[in-house]
């Protein structure tokens, strides 16, 4: 008997501490000394209205190192569970500005709220924001005339049959398939992309929002749209709130102008790395991602701050040659392999016929060769190198496309669309989130 209340005691105990979560310590701020490092958060808000709250349901950092003249981009995980100093609570890292413009807290704005969660459970200091809403998003995006994006994976939804639909109406939507290739997408498409979740994780989600802001940025440069930033300022007020002065933007510009999609460094958190999979301590039980802080140090301390040496390494370049014989495939092999730090040229050349995908190696590396990087994008075998060191080469390595790439490109944890019917969304959740 006595066992057994002690048992039953130590188990209350337990949950009381559980129930009640110990507010973590500040994250240490990221050292940058010796550096002019500009930080702007890009905000996605869940709703289709400039004056509605919305959860952050987009979350990316960009950091500007203005003396080296470097960029990075991670996304921040709407699910991460975290403090928020200025409310004195646990929550989701999406509920932040929400809380802020639903006044839980007097004279904090959401920005505020939202800044001061990213600098307390993150150590970055966030100098200015950028948010779009799901209207501004897809008025951006038409009005550069589309984007075009490579997918590798095969993604599957239930999708509004036209953009001016009911979205509250079941009959509104239709079961859409995006296909692995090279696509042109409008605003109302892109927006279906950024936010599709039923045959993937947030995980993947966060990738894909990283790949549209690639495709945009490609487009800004396409058009020529940056030798009139004034002009583009103006004209994207209507679709983007921003605290950044048009100043400051154009003191960026002459770095700016001059980056490619290649030349930034783009970062995701990862589970069983950064975070990990749980619940909230409390009786809903809700799902959330805990943080591994030491993990997310490191992580923060490479998007902002990455050792020097490391930012004096050279990129190494790949040529793409396509001999799957399907448009779009050398594309989107050179997507893939631009989000692991690799330059690349899609190159035009007679390559025969080949089934499984060739990677030449030109380096002559034994130490650090970044090869197996290539392999692991491009889901290739070892046995499909071949090493052919050469000093006076034009390339770092060489990549021959085969038939086979189209059926292999897919190489992220990811469900396959399977034909389903799920229920449609027949209201905006997202509009009236959970404390």
């Amino acid at each position: 008997m006595k066992r057994a209340i002690t048992t039953t005691l130590c188990a209350l105990v337990v949950l009381t501490a559980w129930a009640q979560p110990t507010i973590p310590d500040p994250m240490p701020l990221v050292d940058t000394s010796g550096r002019e490092v500009l930080n702007l958060l890009l905000i996605g808000t869940a709703t289709y209205s400039m004056e509605a709250a919305g959860l952050t349901d987009a979350l990316l950092l960009l950091s500007f190192d203005r003396t080296h003249q470097r960029a990075a981009i991670v996304s921040l995980p709407r699910d991460l569970y975290v403090y928020l100093p200025s409310f004195d609570m646990m929550a989701k890292l999406n509920q932040a500005y929400y809380f802020g413009e639903r006044n839980l807290s007097d004279g904090i704005t959401g920005i505020d709220a939202l800044k001061a969660a990213v600098l307390y459970n993150l150590g970055v200091q966030v100098d200015y924001t950028a948010r779009v809403n799901f209207t501004g998003f897809v008025r951006l995006i038409d009005a550069l005339g589309g984007i075009d994006i490579t997918v590798d994976c095969a993604l599957q939804d239930w999708k509004l049959k036209t953009p001016d639909a009911d979205i509250y109406a079941e009959e509104s939507y239709e079961l859409f398939t995006l296909e692995r290739g090279y696509h042109h997408l409008d605003g109302h498409t892109a927006l279906w992309y950024v936010r599709s979740r039923r045959t993937t994780s947030d995980f993947d989600r966060s990738r894909r929002q990283q790949d549209v802001l690639r495709a945009l940025w490609r487009r800004i440069q396409a058009r020529g749209l940056l030798n009139d930033l004034p002009a583009l300022w103006q004209a994207w007020e209507r679709s983007v709130q921003t605290d950044m002065p048009l100043e400051v933007a154009l003191s960026l510009l002459p770095s700016v102008v001059k980056m490619t999609t290649a030349d930034l460094d783009y970062y995701t958190f990862k589970l069983k790395q950064e975070v990990e999979n749980g619940y909230t301590p409390d009786a809903d039980r809700r799902f959330i991602l805990i943080p591994n802080r030491d993990a997310i140090a490191r992580l923060m301390r490479d998007v902002v701050a990455p050792p020097t040496s490391r930012l004096e390494m050279q990129r190494p370049l790949v040529a793409v040659v396509n001999g799957t014989g399907v448009n779009g495939m050398a594309r989107l092999a050179a997507d893939r392999l631009e989000l692991e730090g690799f330059r690349t040229v899609i190159v035009e050349e007679p390559v025969g016929s080949r089934r499984f995908n060739l990677v030449i190696d030109y380096t002559g590396l034994e130490k650090g060769n970044p090869i197996d990087r290539i392999l692991s994008a491009l889901a290739t075998t070892p046995q499909g190198v071949r090493r052919e060191p050469d000093p006076a080469r034009q390339y770092d390595y060489k990549v021959l496309l085969g038939r086979n790439y189209p059926y292999y490109a897919c190489t992220r944890p990811i469900d396959q669309p399977v034909l389903v019917t799920p229920t449609p969304p027949s209201s905006e959740a997202t509009e009236t989130p959970a404390p």
